[in-house]
């Protein structure tokens, strides 16, 4: 492995890291102190640490919780779906964040009083962290778990299931829960939270848009390069360029927002004069395999 690979790999296992610590901080020490809840796999974490602590008269330290030590159980079975739709390396990227999850969610204590007092500022700043901070993760090549894998494996087993279904589940199940331990007011402060998550994480990592890719090369080694790099098949013709009339190899694929960076960079290092339009959210019907 070359010293610019392994460079590559650590800087990528460093960025998926501070993305979850950046959700551990929103999640501990804003939305916990106001006991707001997560419509995620975070949030049924919190659910069943709420049950526990109610119900199994479990006593724990001030400032600490079991929320990661629940996230990493719930995982656990999560991860082993993971390695049937996924890489070994997205695989044990995953992993290494999930535990430095839990351990940062145990060590990290949670305050007396909420760092933000507003609940609605709170929940906006803590949406923007914890969704800016899980889509870097992403973007990073790893995952803190729950949502996107359970999404991506039944979108992968259920053509007609996708990961917004899966986290209108999820969410329904925290919400409802919140409504009868708490009150209305946490279940709509709990909902926006999740909102703004949401919407900050696909800012920062477009895991289900579809964007077309139209290339231009007078290198037929970049077509190979394109569909033997990131396994997606391609359309192909021969083109003349109008103002040089030098022959060229045409041809458009169709992959997902997060293999853009890998696309130009394959292209770049077969022909660096190649000519590529990018089309995004682009609407496909057929077989088009979905990947985290």
């Amino acid at each position: 492995m070359s010293l610019q690979s392994v460079r590559g790999t650590l800087t990528s296992y460093i960025g998926s890291l501070f993305g979850a610590l950046l959700f551990v901080f929103a999640v501990n020490l804003i939305i916990v102190p106001h006991q707001l809840y997560s419509g995620t796999l975070t949030g049924i974490a919190q659910m069943i640490e709420s049950l526990l602590l109610t119900f199994a008269g479990i006593r724990l330290p001030e400032g600490s919780n079991l929320t990661g030590t629940v996230l990493l159980l719930l995982n656990i079975p999560l991860l082993v779906l993971a390695l049937r739709v996924t890489s070994k390396n997205f695989l044990l990227k995953s992993i290494v964040t999930i535990v430095f999850m839990t351990v940062a969610m145990s060590v990290i204590p949670i305050p007396h009083s909420p760092l933000i007092a507003d609940l609605l500022t709170a929940c906006i700043v803590a949406g923007a962290l914890a969704g800016f901070g899980a889509g870097f993760t992403l973007r990073c090549g790893g995952s803190g778990g729950g949502t996107d894998i359970i999404g991506v494996y039944c979108s992968v087993k259920f053509p007609n299931f996708t990961v917004g279904k899966v986290s209108v589940i999820i969410g329904a199940v925290v919400f409802s829960y919140c409504l009868i331990a708490y009150d209305f007011e946490t279940v709509v402060y709990s909902a926006l939270f999740t909102a703004f998550y949401v919407v900050a994480l696909d800012q920062t990592h477009y895991q289900n848009i579809k964007t077309s890719a139209l290339i231009f090369t007078t290198n037929p080694e970049a077509v190979e390069a394109v569909v033997q790099g990131l396994g997606r098949g391609a359309t192909c013709w021969e083109g003349k360029g109008a103002y040089t009339g030098k022959h060229s190899h045409i041809f458009t694929t169709v992959i997902s927002k997060y293999e853009v960076h890998r696309l130009k960079r394959i292209v770049n290092e077969a022909d660096p004069n190649a000519f590529i339009i990018l089309s995004n959210k682009v609407d496909v019907s057929g077989n088009f395999e979905r990947r985290l």
